[in-house]
């Protein structure tokens, strides 16, 4: 390269999965970089989501477990769960993955600067009291969970506190219906908490396949979880021993925590946007193109901050891309958000890739439904009616298999595995010539037959 005109050829704001990924690719392809970072390297993935989520929902299946072995012949008694011990392992872990994000940052030579950055001009960060120059600057600063405001919300905590949680609420009610509430009203009454959940509307998982999410919210109802639908919360009192009461527009709750998850917003606070002219969106997401480029051409953005696709493997991809086009052999790398996998992980899991049935109707699509609902075997020799639900969305005309979705067991790992047929363009037939591996539940996508009536 030629003689540098500024400090680094780049500089990333936020150390989070998709800075922490463009800025060692960048590094890997002999930029000088530097990242810079307030609180530890790891982002909202690693330390306050998707990690320690992960880690919570594995910890709360192995009560329900023990009651399935017992169908088996298992004599295993459940005797308590210490949720402070928990919480103290998994912390440890999440330490131990942070520090290895800033291993993997200096073993590429990329500069850790600690501190919040904020724009001075378009080639100048300020990090604390040192101004740093680049010519390239990526925003993956990411976002915070966003708050309705109601009289008493001081006595409610946010998604990100939920996991500072030193004791497991026996009484809580969840303010939202997305994932990230769906995820906490599930592992917490796998844990042997009463759940409430207020939704604003009637079903839960706006966005999803509405098929899909009803089956799930009745899954969840006959786990013994209360829905309160059309409601919002009005009030939050704080009792004289400690508890909370929430009040509806119908009705009171008592409860020992109130958890907000009713979304999340771009955490763009402080980055002095206007020193610099970037655009944002209303929703205060940055602007970007389809190369996650801002309106000022030296900048660009990848993550929940620019608010397209709110996903850790999209972060990761798109903070690849910008490197790879700044710095690789090809400058026209451009993100696509088609036929990209998702998960819920809650109990059962629902989890998607490509088209919803709503999705296909919007678009005028000439499609065909095949589905599959059935009790998997492993819950068979037993009383309980765990059910999973399966659905195919085909393009009539072409074959193409346009979406699956799927309620049950696995349904994050199967959906992976066909999301590499999606993406290839694969058809039904290619799906009806393909071998079911049996017994599983997996199988089940490549022997339906015969489409339903829509």
């Amino acid at each position: 390269m030629s003689k540098r005109k500024y400090d680094y050829d780049l500089i990333v704001i936020g150390g989070g999965s998709g800075g922490v990924r463009s800025a060692r690719w960048a590094a890997a392809l002999g930029a000088k970089v530097a990242i810079c970072e307030e609180e530890r390297f790891g982002g909202t993935c690693v330390l306050r989501g998707c990690v320690p989520k992960k880690m919570m929902v594995y910890g709360s299946h192995f009560a329900d477990d023990v009651i399935t072995s017992r169908d088996y012949g298992w004599d295993i008694e459940i005797k308590s769960h210490n949720w402070q011990e928990f919480q103290e392992k998994r912390e440890k872990e999440l330490s131990r993955l942070s520090g290895l994000y800033e291993k993997m940052l200096s073993s590429k030579d990329v500069t850790l600067l600690r501190g919040k950055g904020s724009f001075e001009d378009q080639h100048t960060v300020r990090v604390g009291d040192q101004l740093v120059t680049s010519e390239n600057i990526i925003i993956a600063v990411g976002g915070r969970p966003w708050n309705p405001d109601f009289e008493g919300t001081e006595h409610t905590i946010n998604s990100n506190q939920f996991f500072d949680l030193k004791k497991r609420p026996q009484r809580v009610v969840i303010n939202g219906g997305g994932f990230i509430g769906v995820e906490f009203a599930c592992l917490l009454k796998n844990f042997s908490s009463e759940v409430h959940i207020i939704i604003r509307k009637d079903t839960i998982l706006r966005g999803f396949d509405s098929e899909c999410a009803a089956y799930l919210q009745e899954q969840m109802k006959s786990k013994g979880i209360h829905f309160h639908t059309s409601q919002n919360i009005k009030e939050v009192k704080k009792n004289a021993d400690g508890s909370q009461l929430v009040i509806t527009e119908s009705q009171s709750i008592e409860t020992d925590a109130v958890i907000m998850a009713t979304g999340r917003e771009p955490y763009t606070e402080g980055l002095n946007l206007k020193a610099v002219g970037i655009e944002t969106m209303k929703s205060g997401a940055i602007t970007v193109n389809e190369y996650s480029q801002t309106n000022i051409e030296n900048i660009f953005a990848v993550g929940d901050v620019t608010n397209r696709m709110n996903l850790t493997p999209v972060a990761l991809q798109e903070g690849m891309q910008v490197a790879e086009n700044l710095y690789g052999a090809r400058n026209d790398w451009a993100m696509t958000y088609d036929n990209i996998p998702s998960a819920v992980f809650s109990q059962p899991p629902l989890s998607t890739v490509g088209l919803t049935e709503e999705e296909a109707n919007q678009q005028g699509l000439n499609f065909e439904i095949y589905s599959s609902e059935f009790r998997p075997l492993k819950y068979t020799l037993g009383e309980r009616q765990k059910r999973s639900l399966m659905k195919m969305i085909v393009e009539k005309d072409s074959r193409k298999v346009l979406g699956l979705h799927m309620v049950g067991d696995d349904s994050a790992e199967i959906i992976q595995g066909f999301a590499v047929a999606l993406k290839a363009g694969a058809t039904k037939e290619v799906f009806d010539q393909t071998i079911g591996v049996h017994p599983t539940s997996a199988e089940e996508f490549v022997t339906m037959r015969e489409p339903r009536l829509r």
